[in-house]
């Protein structure tokens, strides 16, 4: 997608504008006394946007619309748990190659016109493609962001100025609203307001295979245990966005010295295991394990719900805890928690160096950092200051591990 951006977005974009600019002009002018009933919402690469994308598709839903959703293969489970839309009205499209990639983008183009979308939403802020997806996607009524670091022409014919001093859900509000003047003109709620209608409660029916996963990784843990979880991951495609390996090891050793009855679990994809366990065992202690690779995404929300506080960097699993309302300590730097804080009872550790943000929508989220000071400029000390307050005055009781919870006959993985 990237590749397509820099070398065919732009003048692709020039082109179909010069096509479509009066008949984008048309419907805007029109676009109030049309109801849209099918919408078609763009959110193709991150999990944690899928997440902040959520109290917008759930706005519209409670206004009678009804949201289909376009996002990567490998973000199936963040879908589902972000409750954006059923199975059903969910594309997903395939990146395992480029001969697969092309062959999905007739599968959409298939898909789209078949369901003849009133409108389309675009919520990345600075893709070229999906611009013209929604486009392709044949709808009448297109809302995106408009700024000057993504030139998108004229592709959309409801535009919504991009607000860095706004949380991005509150962007993705305002591209919701512009689809129902007539709704939002009343006021549309607040995007904290709108992200509680989608929490997720975690069902009995897994908290089993989540215990057995805990009774393995602590099996010499004989007492009630508080857990806390450390995700020192952030995807291959922002590695600035990684706090230093060798500070995790760090704050792990200092936060099991500092309270004793905690364990600490490092989270990760099955890709995460070698690098997560190379922590765990420079941690050296039986109350610190990995847990990369043994809990799916679509089990995350009930591993969060046993556990009384996230730390992580800024990536995918630090938004789906806030489903599940854990406690959530956030290291940022590339990026700025104005915009991409967690919903719910998220905090966030920021050292706005003068460089900061430097991964943004104006930049098309490239950078040229190789040496990622901002994150480097979190202390240790910092962190530990920050879980002990939270630790103290934002953790319930009943969020441990319990004895009960790692009985003996769950050590058994069959």
């Amino acid at each position: 997608m990237r590749w397509l951006d820099r070398w065919l977005g732009i003048p692709l974009c020039f082109l179909l504008s010069l096509g479509v600019w009066w008949r984008n002009r048309f419907a805007s002018a029109s676009a109030g006394g049309m109801q849209p009933r099918r919408v078609l919402c763009i959110q193709l690469a991150e999990m944690g946007s899928l997440v902040l994308a959520g109290p917008a598709v759930h706005w519209l839903r409670t206004r009678g619309v009804t949201p289909f959703v376009v996002s990567f293969a490998r973000n199936r489970d963040c879908v589902a748990l972000a409750g954006l839309a059923p199975d059903e009205h969910v594309f997903l499209w395939r990146t395992d190659n480029a001969q697969v990639f092309a062959a999905d983008f007739l599968r959409f183009l298939r898909w789209a016109w078949q369901l003849r979308f009133d409108a389309a939403i675009d919520f990345e802020p600075c893709s070229r493609f999906s611009a013209l997806l929604c486009l392709l996607a044949g709808a009448r009524l297109r809302s995106g962001f408009a700024h000057d670091g993504a030139y998108r022409g004229r592709l959309y014919n409801l535009p919504v100025r991009y607000r860095e001093d706004c949380h991005i859900s509150e962007n993705f509000l305002a591209l919701a609203a512009t689809l129902l003047p007539d709704e939002s003109s009343q006021g549309i709620p607040g995007h904290e307001a709108a992200w509680r209608e989608q929490l997720v409660a975690p069902g009995e029916v897994d908290a089993v295979p989540i215990a057995r996963v805990l009774a393995q990784a602590f099996p010499a843990v004989a007492w009630s245990c508080r857990l806390i979880l450390f995700n020192p991951n952030a995807g291959d495609l922002l590695p600035q966005r990684r706090w230093p390996a060798g500070r995790y090891v760090r704050l792990a050793q200092a936060v099991l010295q500092r309270h004793p009855e905690a364990c600490v679990g490092f989270i990760g994809a099955v890709a995460d295991d070698v690098a997560v366990s190379a922590m765990v065992a420079a941690v050296a202690s039986p109350r610190c394990a990995s847990l990369a690779g043994a809990v799916s995404v679509s089990s995350l929300p009930q591993l969060f719900a046993r556990s009384c506080l996230l730390v992580s960097n800024d990536s995918g699993p630090a938004h789906i805890a806030s489903l599940s309302q854990t406690p959530t300590l956030v290291l940022f730097g590339p990026e700025t928690p104005r915009l991409y804080l967690p919903l719910g009872r998220a905090r966030a550790l920021y050292a706005a160096l003068p460089c900061s943000p430097c991964i943004r929508p104006a930049n098309q989220r490239r950078s040229s950092c190789q040496d990622n000071l901002c994150m480097q400029a979190i202390q240790v000390e910092d962190v530990l200051t920050e879980i002990d307050a939270m630790l103290d005055g934002d953790c319930p009781n009943d969020r441990r591990v319990a004895s009960a919870d790692i009985h003996p006959s769950m050590m058994d993985p069959a």
